[in-house]
């Protein structure tokens, strides 16, 4: 659920390994999945009509993102959207695997936070992923469910901040703010060891490098990549947070190919 940035590589890595993968899409790209080896499923998850019914399968990933040129909320997609997915899967469904966010903590103070922190969202975005998880543990399909609170995805053609550095333009937010990251292709990883883990109940993970930087130094780092001036900030308050991911390196035994924004600059 979900075929975009994240969900088309797991969907990819699933099918070369011989596994029949189904990619649910709003339908713009329901003939280029098929020609991979997917079959597309063309749907809007938050608008499923009562009476459709999902294939029988051993793991549903739940990794939609909101389009930008759609009416949906991300409410809209976390909560009516999952609920909807949740209700229409056959009871014989194995294991679901829903995409999360770090947005669920509000810490502004550089604290090191894990999955035992206390959330406070301070955005819709954070707040609806936050609302998602407590429906997904709260419902029967929720019974053997993984949720993942992904950091800050990155790789090609997603480079956070490219554009605006490459264009010499001010920078949004505080310079001494953190900033939390995890490589798309590690995240993959870490969805394909969820996947695979044997029976828990109600687990969830943090997936990051588990190694924050101020913004300040990435921004510096990816200028000088680019060959440009490091630009200026403007705005923005408070060291936001620190994401640990211990628990996904002693759980799933996720290994990084990019543990940090450094390696993983060097690729894009």
């Amino acid at each position: 659920m979900g075929c975009g940035y994240l969900g088309r590589r797991v969907a990819q890595s699933w099918c070369d390994a011989g596994d029949q993968v189904y990619a649910a899409t709003r339908g713009a790209r329901a003939d280029a999945l098929a020609q991979t080896g997917l079959a597309p499923l063309t749907m809007d998850v938050t608008r499923l009509p009562s009476s459709l019914a999902l294939p029988p399968v051993d793991t549903v990933l739940f990794a939609v993102g909101r389009d930008p040129r759609a009416a949906a909320s991300m409410f809209d997609i976390h909560v009516t959207g999952l609920r909807a997915v949740l209700d229409r899967l056959p009871a014989s469904t194995g294991r679901v695997i829903y995409v999360s966010s770090t947005g669920v903590y509000g810490q502004d103070a550089g604290d090191w936070v894990d999955e035992d922190s206390e959330c406070g969202p301070r955005r819709e975005g954070g707040a609806a992923c936050l609302a998602g998880e407590q429906l997904l543990f709260a419902h029967a399909r929720g019974r053997n469910a993984i949720v993942l609170r992904l950091a800050g995805l990155y790789g090609p053609a997603r480079v956070p901040h490219r554009a605006d550095i490459a264009a010499g333009r001010l920078i949004a937010g505080a310079p001494e703010a953190f900033v939390n990251l995890i490589h798309v292709d590690d995240a993959a990883r870490a969805v394909a060891a969820a996947a695979d883990l044997g029976p828990v109940a109600g687990r969830t993970y943090v997936v990051s490098d588990g190694r924050p930087a101020a913004r300040r130094e990435y921004v510096a780092q990816l200028a000088a990549r680019l060959g440009v001036a490091p630009p200026r900030f403007e705005g923005g308050s408070g060291l936001g947070k620190r994401v640990r991911n211990a628990r996904a390196v002693d759980e799933l035994g996720l290994r990084l190919q990019y543990p940090s924004y450094r390696e993983g600059l060097a690729g894009v």
